[in-house]
């Protein structure tokens, strides 16, 4: 629903934006700079990236927070080259504050700065294709599995959400009705905007939902590890929520990890041997252990093959 908030939002924009001549061009010509150091054809500091991105989500995107329901299943993969069961629940949730120098640069997390990376998921074994993709896992990997919930209510932006709007590509995962709440705020920006102001709203969802996309290569992460900071940079927003890479349209999220203490309890733990990789994020896997997790965080495994 289009409420009174979110249409002063955009008309303070459009009053702010609109008296300004050509800015898709000017969006454009950022997306280019952005792509060609991505691209390692130009030479861009931490700080001329980090403006530009905060530029561009600033001025040309509507955050508007979609919020995740108490009871929302969660998990998380860790790939072993040999068989390994962990036996703490901290060595596979994020890198904890005091080794947080270990962490490195990922798709959302700058170096030395851990996030929590996790896959929605709605049955039983759902999603554990999604998680072996997402962790990188090969034919003879060990991977462990860690089930979460949402204990509490938290709100993650979700980055090209515009994007989807514009190809009326509605995310598996999102009610029509929430679906359709995007569609009146896009809208009534184009209502409002200029031609060339709506332009630019686009060209930014556009290239943002691009970027998360990708797979990995050159600068990429350079740029896409400074986004979530710049998304959550308020206390009300918990984290992003994309689509996996790997798995197209399983949705996946990054969370701060202050929200994982506060909001998400631990539940259990799965232990697979990846069998074959048939590519398109379908494996052949064997499920070799299953646990519990006691109240300290320590895992009880238990053999299941």
């Amino acid at each position: 629903m289009l409420t009174e908030e979110i249409k002063a939002l955009i008309d303070a924009k459009a009053k702010s934006l609109n008296e300004h001549d050509n800015l898709a061009g000017y969006v454009a010509s950022k997306i280019d700079l952005i792509n060609s150091y991505i691209d390692q054809k130009t030479e861009l500091s931490e700080s001329q990236i980090e403006d530009m991105l905060s530029e561009l989500v600033g001025f040309f995107t509507t955050s508007l927070h979609i919020p995740l329901d108490p009871g929302l299943k969660l998990l998380r993969a860790r790939a072993y080259k040999t068989m390994h069961t962990e036996s703490n629940v901290s060595q596979l949730s994020y890198i904890a504050k005091e080794h947080s120098d270990k962490a490195s640069i990922g798709r959302l997390n700058e170096q030395g700065h851990p996030v929590y990376y996790g896959c929605i998921y709605f049955s039983g074994t759902g999603a554990v294709n999604v998680a072996f993709s997402e962790s990188n896992s090969s034919v003879g990997d060990t991977v462990n599995i860690l089930r979460s919930e949402l204990s509490g209510e938290i709100n993650v932006y979700y980055v090209g959400i515009y994007d989807h709007v514009r190809r009326q590509s509605k995310p598996r995962f999102m009610s029509e009705d929430m679906f359709g709440s995007f569609c009146e705020v896009n809208q009534y920006q184009e209502q409002r905007y200029t031609p060339s102001v709506f332009l630019a709203h686009i060209l930014c969802d556009a290239f943002l939902s691009d970027i998360l996309r990708r797979k990995e290569n050159g600068n990429l992460y350079k740029v896409t590890s400074k986004l979530l900071n710049i998304f959550t940079s308020d206390d009300t927003t918990d984290g992003i929520i994309y689509t996996s890479v790997k798995s197209e349209g399983d949705p996946v999220v990054a969370l701060k990890t202050s929200t994982v203490d506060d909001k998400i309890v631990h539940k259990s733990c799965d232990c697979y041997r990846v069998e074959h990789d048939y590519g398109y994020a379908l494996y052949k896997a064997v499920h070799t252990h299953s646990a519990s997790i006691n109240s300290d965080k320590s895992i009880n495994w238990v053999n299941t093959h």
